[in-house]
């Protein structure tokens, strides 16, 4: 089927959905032990500079998503800020390629990743974890093969399920833990040294990893409705709105788990799954459980957004002409690029195992 325009069905409610649930993966669930273990009790400094950072850069991205609202996000603002017959066209083609490669790649750690906490349910060997990850592709490929806005509808029920999630772990710190300890770490063990050390900029680089995501509405440009708006709301109310449910989901597991003690276990080598560990203690190992079954499924959303956001990638370049135009193709009854879509999919399956 020749190729074809991309519908405008994504309000703002559905796009910031989207984001959110592509910045909330399995990513902050692993490095929040990493954080505490590499700077002690300033670990909550970190996650405020990572909040920061992304707040600067959403700026530009907020600003390049609305003048250029296309699917295909940086294949556009590359060619249109160097030239779309000199150096842009260059860089954007070089884009489409390099993001053949990193999008199945992200795909496959964020698959590993769920994999990995799945062993908590079930412990597994390495080639039952590789059967799990690869299964995960799957999946979230058959939930993608479908209507932007059936797509929609299916983000918001995910979204449901990544918010009560963080909701559950923040409301059970609060009520059951001593949430003054990490509040009174912050001020005890402030040290600029720390502030401008090589360990705090690794943080920083871990807490920023999670908070990535928020850009994730410039790839599905060409389907946001008024994105003139849309897309930097969009991205802020994102932003600011992880923001605040990470701080109190640090502040949260640190009124339970102490930074002395997530430390020790880095010491000793330990790979400790820090939420499951936090809800065990506090209600036993059923609650333990579903808590982790929870996570598995902010996972799954996170993985949903993200290869749906790279699937617009190849195809908008191969409906400009600057790439194989077998995946300018949209599918020939829910309009969306099938092509492109399947093809990330495969890669991303391949480099899961």
């Amino acid at each position: 089927m020749a190729s074809a325009n991309l519908q405008r069905r994504l309000g703002l409610f559905q796009s910031t959905v989207l984001n959110m649930i592509d910045m909330v993966g399995i990513g902050p669930f692993i490095t929040l032990p990493i954080v505490m273990g590499l700077i002690g009790g300033m670990y909550i400094y970190a996650w405020i500079a990572g909040a920061l950072l992304s707040l600067i850069d959403a700026m530009i991205w907020s600003e390049l998503g609305a003048a250029y609202p296309l699917a295909g996000g940086s294949y556009h603002f590359l060619k249109e800020s160097y030239g779309k017959e000199g150096a842009g066209r260059m860089m954007s083609f070089l884009y489409v390629w390099q993001t053949m490669i990193q999008a199945p790649l992200v795909a496959a750690s964020a698959a590993i990743g769920f994999a990995s906490y799945f062993v908590y349910l079930v412990p597994l060997e390495a080639t039952g974890q590789k059967l799990v990850s690869g299964s995960v592709i799957i999946l979230v490929t058959l939930l993608l093969y479908r209507k932007i806005d059936s797509i929609g509808k299916i983000g918001v029920l995910l979204w449901a399920g990544v918010i009560a999630t963080l909701l559950w772990i923040i409301s059970s710190g609060f009520i059951m833990g001593d949430i003054s300890q990490p509040l009174h770490n912050m001020m005890t063990d402030f040290n600029w040294m720390t502030l401008g050390s090589f360990a705090f900029g690794q943080a920083c680089v871990k807490t920023i990893y999670s908070y990535l995501g928020y850009y994730n509405v410039c790839h599905l440009g060409a389907e946001i409705r008024d994105p003139g708006k849309n897309i930097p709301r969009s991205m802020f109310i994102s932003v600011m709105g992880i923001t605040i449910l990470y701080l109190a989901l640090n502040i949260s597991i640190g009124s339970v788990i102490p930074w002395q003690e997530v430390h020790q276990w880095q010491a000793e080598g330990k790979n400790e799954f820090i939420v499951s560990v936090f809800f065990e203690r506090l209600y036993g190992n059923t609650a333990a459980n579903l808590a982790t079954v929870m996570i598995l499924w902010v996972a799954l959303a996170s993985l949903f957004a993200v290869m749906l956001g790279y699937s617009r990638v190849p195809y908008a370049a191969a409906a400009d002409g600057s790439f194989f135009s077998v995946f300018a193709r949209l599918h020939p009854s829910r309009g969306f690029p099938y092509v492109s879509l399947l093809s990330i999919a495969s890669l991303a399956f391949i480099f899961s195992l």
